[in-house]
């Protein structure tokens, strides 16, 4: 078995390995990268043509893997739906198969339904939890894995007499930590090599992690008798953190209020029941209260035929949870409400005042003229702003905890700025280039 990393050896995101054999070609995710020349990559970069994403390493030279190109690469398999991971699937082939886990699935076709990623086609093949299968020469099974992405896996893959493991992106102090454990007990020990991310050591080891739990208790404990709207920033796909501030929102006697998006996501994947303790819009959950901006969101639910039989089930689930404008604007001292930098205009008309922001993603999305424009907005109405987060990445500890449990015979660092940094814990790291081949 040999294999190629294209992208991840010394930056965080944008992951894309080839495994290969004598046979068959697999690769391991197709991210988007988040940097480009060590900056933060800017926007307007998606709209380059296909040549100059070339020539910017954007999309990776991989002969057989593009719609431009014949096919010939076996298989994808994605770890997760995050776009760092994922992102480059547009430009791949269709008839190349994309192995992946029916929330990963669940949340890319949501994402493009929703105009947050653009519409492609995937061929699309669902894996389930602990159950191998093949692919040409290899053999691989996917383990659950705590991480800010839902449904978020880990994959053991075999060939001819070798074994790697891909720890994908993973953490151990969400909601589901537990993964974590139940993978260092399960998986194979002492494997050829294991491909691990790395991203606390870019500079962030000293970072606090709190879990979810302790974050969800600070946010009651900081916000326990205070005036005012509590507005809150995140993703709309981390439902780890969703449950967070749901279940302080119910602790403070709060009105939980989301967007469509939102809302949808949680009513969708409530559905697959794939996790136990999924808030979601319905009479179970009445304090939930779903808001129907911006504009483009509540046009595509209500006034676009071709999605009328996707939110047909969607629409009668939230019909009794429904809140308005000015029903906001009245509870404003009673709500915790989801809010994005796209929102201001229409909390303009909410005329909220004298409130409280928090900010939980990562510092990074912050650094941008749009999000200062909407946190000098919020200033300006009297808000005042906390940046309250705990990482979607595992902590040092985390790192060396399943390193030791596994014990590999190499440690190949990815997902880092910091590949080094794994030389101060153990003796065994081989770091690679990107785009060499190397033998496992």
């Amino acid at each position: 078995m040999d294999a190629i990393i294209y992208r991840g050896t010394n930056e965080i995101g944008g992951t894309l390995i080839e495994l290969r054999s004598e046979k068959t070609r697999l690769l391991l995710d197709t991210g988007y990268p988040l940097f480009l020349n060590n900056k933060p990559i800017e926007n307007d970069i998606l709209r380059k043509d296909i040549t100059e994403l070339l020539e910017l390493g954007v999309l990776p030279k991989i002969e057989g893997l593009y719609q431009w190109d014949n096919p010939n690469v076996d298989a994808i398999l994605i770890s997760h739906a995050h776009l760092d991971h994922y992102g480059l699937l547009k430009y791949v082939h269709s008839d190349i198969p994309v192995y992946l886990s029916n929330g990963t699935n669940k949340l890319i076709e949501i994402s493009q339904i929703f105009g947050i990623c653009e519409q492609y086609k995937i061929n699309t093949n669902l894996f389930n939890k602990n159950e191998s299968f093949n692919i040409g020469d290899f053999s691989i099974k996917p383990y659950l894995m705590d991480h800010s992405a839902f449904d978020a896996y880990a994959f053991e893959i075999s060939c001819n007499s070798k074994t790697i493991i891909y720890s994908g992106d993973f953490r151990g102090h969400g909601r589901n930590a537990y993964y974590l454990d139940n993978f260092i007990k399960s998986a194979t020990k002492n494997v050829d090599r294991l491909f691990i991310e790395g991203t606390i050591f870019s500079g962030r080891t000293d970072e606090n992690i709190m879990t979810e739990e302790k974050l969800e208790d600070y946010i009651v404990n900081k916000f326990e008798g205070k005036e005012g709207a509590i507005l809150f920033q995140t993703s709309s796909q981390n439902i780890d953190r969703l449950i967070s501030f749901y279940n302080a929102a119910h602790r403070l006697g709060r009105i939980f209020a989301i967007d469509i998006y939102t809302a949808n996501i949680l009513y969708k994947l409530n559905k697959l029941k794939l996790l136990d303790n999924i808030p979601y819009p319905s009479k179970k959950y009445k304090d939930i209260k779903v808001f129907f901006f911006p504009d483009k969101f509540r046009r595509m639910v209500y006034d676009d035929e071709r999605y009328s039989q996707y939110f047909s089930r969607f629409h009668y689930a939230i019909s009794y949870n429904k809140i308005r404008r000015e029903q906001l604007k009245e509870k404003q001292n009673k709500i915790m409400m989801f809010v994005r930098a796209s929102m201001q205009k229409d909390l303009e008309k909410c005329d909220f005042s004298d409130g409280h922001f928090i900010y939980s993603l990562w510092d990074g999305y912050r650094d941008t003229p749009y999000q200062e424009s909407f946190e000098n907005y919020l200033e300006e109405k009297g808000f005042k702003i906390d940046n309250i987060h705990t990482s979607g990445h595992a902590s040092v500890k985390d790192i060396c905890r399943l390193i030791e449990g596994l014990n590999p015979n190499k440690i190949t660092p990815i997902h880092t700025m910091c590949p080094n940094a794994f030389l101060d814990y153990f003796d065994n790291v081989s770091q690679q280039k990107d785009g060499e081949i190397f033998a496992v």
